[in-house]
Formats: C-alpha cells, structure tokens, sequence
C-alpha cells in the first residue's frame, strides 16, 4: 500500500514568495518597446470573419468501398475468361474466294470417303459403311464435305444418286435431295457455304437447283439457267453467276444474277451442241474481273477471255501452230491461270499442264509429266502446288510445281475428282 503525494498544500507559500520579489530590471525596457509596436490585423486571426465551427471542423476523409470495388473487380474478370472460352471455341475460317491454308485432301478408295495429308503422307478414314460414295467436295470455308451417295435400286448403267453432306470430321451426314436424280451434271458449292448449286437433268433439260446444305429448305430451282451444264460464281461476293447453257439446240454465254434475275447474253449461242468444247471451262478470274473460257474453231481450240460484261473478248494465249488450249483455272491468288495445252501440229510434242501469268504475258511454263490422255487438275488453297490427276489407269494423284519445278506422288490411290480443303491462315 502506498501513500500518495499532495502538493497543493506547498502551493500557497510558493507563490507568496513569487509575488513577494521584484521585478526584473529589464521589464520597463520591454514594455516600453512593445507599446511603439503596432498589433496584428484582426483579419488574420480566421476566427474573425469565418464561423469557428468550421475553422476547426475536421477535415472529412470518403471510405473507399474495398467490398464493391472487390464484387465488380471479380465479375470483370469473369466475364474476360467466359469471353475468351467463347473465342477460343470459335473456328476461324477463311473468306470464299482468294488465297488460304492447305488443309486435307479428299479421295474415294472402294466406295468410302478417305482424307489424306499432303504434307504427312497420313491419311484416315472419314466416312465408311456399305454405301457407294463419289466425288468429296469442301464447301468454301472448309466445314463441310458435300458428296454423292448411288442408290442402289437402279441399274448400272442408269443408277440414280442422292446428294449429301455431312460436317469435315465426318459427323452429321444429311441428305439434300428431296427425290433420287438420275445423273448429275455438274455441282459446286455456293460461296455463302449454306447452299449447294447443281445441274441435273428434268425431262431432258438440264435444271440448276439450289439445295439447302441442312436439307431443312425444299429446293429453289432457278428457271433462267435452263439448260446449263456447268457455272461459276464471281468474287468476290458471289452475287452473279456465269453459265453455258444449250438454247435451241446452240451453246451460248450467259450471266445472272446469283439468284436468277438479271439474265443477260455475253455470247449468242452459235455452235451446235456436238461441238462441246466450245465456250467450255467457263470461270471468273480471281478478282471477278474477267471471264476465260474456250473457243472452238475448225483448226484448233483457244483459251480465250474478256471482261466480266461481255467486252473486249480476245484470244488469251497467242500460239503459232495448232494447239488445244483450253480448261482455264486461275490460281486462287490471282497472280498465275493453269490451262491444257495440247498441240495438235503434228511435232508430236506430248500434252501437259501449262501455267501462264494471269496477264497472259511472260512464257508458257510447262509443270509435271508428259501426259498421253486426259487430266484433271485442281490448285492449292495457297497456289503454291497443282493437284493433278491423269485419266490413265492406274494412274495416282501429283503434286506439281507451277514454277516447272519436280513434281511428287501422293501416298494414296485416288480417282479423278479432286478437291482441296480450306482453311483459315
């Protein structure tokens, strides 16, 4: 236990003794110094002229809300990752017209559709089974693979065949056609990839169809190309169509728009249609500006072109003897037209596939084997390399080099319809 301290009992005498001394000596000279002296201005002191609720208020500080910021930090980063799920989901596929990437290669081997890699060599069943399926094609942006299915019903000689389609790895095989055909004509994918064109013959006159590649849509039949055998769709929108078509019995040179309408003459039909290969290999260039195709004369065929409406058609290769020059197929970049060049004067010099500047200047460049009978040939997404495929028996699929350099075999046994997949770069 302790006692406490208790000054203020001593406080009395202190300050007695405080009051009781003089002053200082020095205190009359302060006084006396600081009365000359001038005061402060009233003005300075806030408390003045400013209410002193405020002159002394504490300065107010806003709370940060950590919680919210924190909630609307954490949806923002939510919805970045379900953003990214949903474009790294998303395929990247190349536009319909002009340059893109390899992709597979499709081939037919015992009635199943096979795709190869060109690259590899490793190839893999795409879709098999009992039926007998031909001609694999790529819709533009590489998604999906039309093809023909026979039905085994007719004869032989006269079997009709169904359209199909199915997605690139092979699932969701729908047919298209709503009734079995009995031949096809020709068939080629819309640029849209939503719908396939095909030729097939209705009472004796070839009829252009457009099948919805889902089969949900009856099929729009376009009555202005009656009597086509075979079209192409300009770029780079796709909206118009060239066609040949037999008119009373002559072939002539149309174009329309891509749904039928606008039908105009580029070429009055002239020749009889025992002369096939006149106005035959109808095709755009690359750029839509201009229509090639052939020429039938008495001594000699000639690849020809001119504008897209119709002007300044001329020979487009200018040859010194008789030659066959002719299925022009201009390579998706623009810059080169693959054609075949027989000759026919009698040097005995063999037929191959010819490569020229899309121009028509500079020298012809001969590219892959001699060739003793027909071929097919089809360019490369990235027009580096020719697919080509020779009618001869036996015969496999190459790889040619535009530039007339070697030339390579693919690994698999093929038949005569060729395509090339595209894909996005």
């Amino acid at each position: 236990m302790t006692t406490p301290l208790r000054h203020e009992r001593d406080l009395s005498p202190v300050l007695g003794d405080l009051a009781m001394a003089p002053y200082p000596d020095y205190v009359e000279d302060v006084l006396e110094r600081t009365g000359r002296m001038r005061q402060r201005p009233a003005w300075t002191f806030p408390g003045r002229w400013l209410p002193m609720d405020i002159t002394t208020r504490t300065a107010p500080t806003a709370r940060l809300p950590w919680r919210q910021l924190g909630i609307l930090a954490l949806i923002a980063l939510l919805l970045a990752m379900a953003l990214a799920a949903y474009v790294g989901a998303q395929r990247h596929v190349p536009a319909p017209f002009g340059p893109a990437r390899n992709g597979l290669i499709p081939y037919i081997s015992q009635g199943d559709i096979y795709v190869g890699d060109p690259v590899t060599g490793r190839t893999s069943l795409l879709l098999g089974g009992p039926d007998d399926d031909a001609g694999p094609g790529y819709s533009p942006d590489g998604t999906r693979i039309a093809f023909i299915r026979s039905v085994p019903a007719g004869a032989a000689h006269q079997q009709p065949v169904d359209m199909y389609t199915m997605h690139d790895d092979g699932t969701a095989v729908t047919r298209i056609t709503s009734g079995s055909m009995p031949r096809i004509v020709w068939a080629t994918w819309a640029p849209d990839g939503r719908h396939l064109a095909v030729i097939h013959p209705v009472d004796g006159v070839n009829q252009l169809d457009l099948l919805d590649v889902e089969g949900r849509l009856p099929a729009q039949r376009i009555d202005a190309a009656a009597g086509a055998d075979q079209i192409s769709y300009r770029p780079p929108s796709g909206g118009e169509i060239v066609f040949r078509a037999l008119v009373g019995g002559k072939y002539g040179l149309f174009v329309m728009a891509a749904d039928g309408t606008n039908k105009r003459t580029l070429i009055e039909p002239t020749n009889t249609a025992d002369l096939d290969q006149d106005l035959n290999g109808v095709t755009y260039s690359a750029d839509g500006g201009r229509i090639f195709y052939q020429r039938w004369f008495p001594d000699s065929i000639q690849l020809w072109v001119m504008n897209a409406d119709g002007t300044g058609a001329h020979e487009f290769v200018s040859r010194v003897g008789r030659h066959w020059d002719g299925i022009p197929d201009p390579s998706p970049d623009g810059r080169w037209v693959a054609f075949w060049d027989v000759p026919e004067d009698g040097s005995g010099a063999p037929q191959r596939v010819a490569v020229i500047r899309a121009d028509g200047s500079g020298p012809i460049i001969h590219t892959g084997p001699p060739l003793d009978g027909l071929a097919h040939w089809r360019w490369s997404p990235d027009s580096t390399r020719i697919l080509m495929m020779s009618e001869r028996p036996g015969a496999r699929a190459l790889l040619l080099d535009p530039a007339g350099g070697p030339w390579t075999t693919v690994p698999w046994q093929s038949d005569t319809d060729l395509d090339w997949q595209r894909t996005a770069s």
